[in-house]
């Protein structure tokens, strides 16, 4: 996805989020040398994740934190494992598992804090999460991608958030109880509430993968702008036959390019996101991309 005007004021505003939950007197500086990367580095073409990974590797240089986010990180994973038990018997019952396992997926999305549509904080998920439940999807191609499941050997699954990663367990063991490689992706370096490898210790998720691929470097979504940075896993995703595509920061990366299959599970927390995608703002979207 193309960087809009609208993403610098927003990006500006989650940098100074993220400064003050460390380094709150260096605020103001963080605002400062964050817009001066917008004002010198923005060029014409620019993906909005090459732009927001500039503007968080400056606020993250000017702490001196690799992870800013570790604490709300952990929160996150101890609220969803509390409600786990609850997303696994709405599953159960359900008439649709794998539909149903898609949506609490989702659910977990909100757990990314400092920008519009996401919650304050982790404890606040458990007063929202049977609502969330109930919420008609914007966008619902899980038929689609239900067949394109049973039809695939081999699906990358990249991940995303913290919190949203013991969500994705449940959808995580269907499909690898239907005899899939799953691929797990996840980020080698801390980057937001981002899944590290540090963050899965504890969740069982290794039990139920076949493989675990760590990005390359430190980027927002996944870096595919910088020549000779995740080359490989580009080539392999490219031959994949259904890449599961979790959060707004991997549609935005995702979407630049061209693959055969993709099926983008998130919550649209933005105008940006919500018009590229053509759904509504605020809502639960499971969405199929096929090469033409």
């Amino acid at each position: 996805m193309k960087l809009s005007s609208e993403c610098v004021p927003c990006l500006l505003k989650r940098a100074a989020y993220e400064v003050e939950l460390c380094a709150p007197e260096k605020v103001m500086d963080a605002v400062v040398a964050c817009s001066e990367v917008a004002a010198t580095q923005i060029r014409e073409g620019m993906s909005s994740v090459e732009f927001a990974t500039m503007i968080h590797k400056r606020a993250y240089d000017l702490i001196g934190v690799k992870d800013p986010y570790s604490d709300l990180k952990k929160r996150s994973n101890k609220i969803a494992l509390a409600l786990f038990p609850e997303a696994e018997r709405y599953v159960a019952r359900s008439k649709d598992p794998i539909r149903a396992a898609m949506l609490v997926s989702i659910i977990g999305n909100v757990l990314d804090f400092g920008i519009e549509g996401s919650i304050d904080d982790p404890e606040s998920l458990k007063k929202g999460f049977k609502g969330l439940l109930a919420e008609r999807l914007d966008c619902d191609d899980s038929k689609k991608i239900k067949k394109l499941i049973e039809g695939s050997k081999e699906i990358f699954f990249l991940v995303d958030n913290c919190g949203e990663i013991v969500f994705d367990r449940i959808l995580l063991k269907i499909m690898g109880d239907m005899g899939k490689k799953i691929v797990l992706v996840i980020k080698g370096e801390p980057i937001l509430t981002d899944v590290t490898r540090r963050d899965l210790k504890g969740l069982g998720i290794e039990k139920l993968v076949d493989e675990i691929v760590e990005t390359e470097g430190v980027a927002v979504g996944l870096n595919l702008w910088t020549e000779g940075v995740n080359s490989s896993l580009k080539r392999r995703m490219k031959k994949a036959e259904l890449i599961i595509s979790k959060g707004m920061a991997n549609f935005e990366a995702l979407s630049e390019y061209r693959w055969k299959t993709v099926a983008y599970l998130l919550r649209s927390k933005c105008d940006t996101v919500s018009n590229e995608l053509g759904v509504g703002k605020d809502v639960s979207v499971i969405k199929l991309v096929m090469e033409p």
